[in-house]
């Protein structure tokens, strides 16, 4: 129960932004109904993604974007996952991104391509980890 409460606290900050929707498939965030498959190591850091977007580019693939800042005094490693579909408790797919030191104070942009979707794509939801 607490790692649902938590991936729902890491999908509604993530969504926070002053960025629009995107056009073609807008990401909506909603609760998860089990706790998600994908395991990683860290400390959950949904503030320190901002301007997230998930949605279909021109190829038909799903793909993730975002900002990552690293507000602590030592440099940062974090794992990104982005997961597209209903969280019901089944075999899920994901695609987890390892963005390694970032900068005390810094910030860079991620991307992730080709995210594993159903045909008629869902939710998208992202899991933040921060480790030192």
């Amino acid at each position: 129960m607490r790692t649902a409460a938590v991936l729902l606290l890491l999908i509604l900050g993530a969504c926070g932004g002053s960025e629009e929707p995107a056009a073609k498939a807008p990401a909506t965030a909603s609760a998860p109904t089990t706790t998600p498959s994908v395991k990683g190591t860290g400390t959950p850091a949904p503030q320190a993604l901002s301007g997230f977007r998930c949605e279909k580019n021109d190829d038909g693939d799903w793909m993730a974007e975002g900002l990552l800042a690293n507000p602590s005094k030592a440099k940062a490693t974090f794992q990104v996952t982005v997961y597209i579909g209903s969280a019901n408790g089944g075999g899920e797919q994901a695609r987890t991104q390892q963005v390694p030191s970032v900068a005390p104070g810094g910030s860079v942009k991620v991307t992730i391509m080709k995210v594993p979707a159903p045909d008629d794509g869902g939710t998208c939801h992202v899991q933040v980890l921060a480790s030192k």
